[in-house]
């Protein structure tokens, strides 16, 4: 994980690109809060692909180096884009399409997808054009929700699990409501 040292450099290498941008004393401090959980060598690498983008004419904020971070993490994790995603289940479905076929997916948001749409759905479906805009809108629902939890700030992620958990299930709410209207 960074340190404020390695932060520092980052920020260092920041100035140095964009002499316009003029960090205060708290710039480390807030830069460390909020990228202190990404590995080093990550992180690095990120703020040169942020501070190395065409057109870019003002320094990378925080937010923008995590963007960075997770467009690498996607990369190295080699995530499928939605029509790669739905092109795997044509395949598996030409493989796999019986009833006892076991397919095999690439990535973990894949087989989510599948889960979530029914595989016998997806492979005794004769409509494959409105099943490919099903897969593709819920591939890219999950592809994104997974991409905000992975780059959420560890202790927003804490304050989500700490509270999470109080909140009244949509029914028990509207049950409550109702009681409150009935006295």
């Amino acid at each position: 994980m960074a340190t404020e040292k390695d932060i520092a450099e980052i920020v260092g290498v920041i100035s140095a690109a964009y002499p316009n941008f003029n960090p205060s004393e708290y710039t480390v401090e807030v830069y460390h809060q909020t990228l202190k959980d990404i590995e080093t060598d990550l992180l690095k690498a990120a703020t040169l692909q942020a501070i190395s983008e065409a057109g870019r004419k003002f320094a990378p904020s925080f937010g923008e180096i995590r963007g960075a971070v997770g467009e690498i993490r996607k990369q190295v994790m080699n995530i499928p884009s939605s029509y790669q995603a739905w092109e795997e289940v044509q395949k598996q479905i030409v493989e796999n399409g019986g009833d006892f076929g076991t397919p095999v997916w690439s990535h973990s948001l894949v087989e989510q997808t599948v889960s979530a749409i029914g595989w016998r759905n997806l492979r005794m479906s004769e409509n494959q054009t409105a099943d490919r805009a099903r897969f593709i809108q819920a591939y890219e629902q999950l592809q994104t929700r997974a991409e905000k939890e992975e780059m959420q700030l560890p202790e927003v992620r804490g304050y989500i699990e700490a509270n999470g958990g109080k909140r009244l299930a949509p029914v028990d709410e509207m049950k409550r409501l109702s009681e409150g209207m009935s006295k």
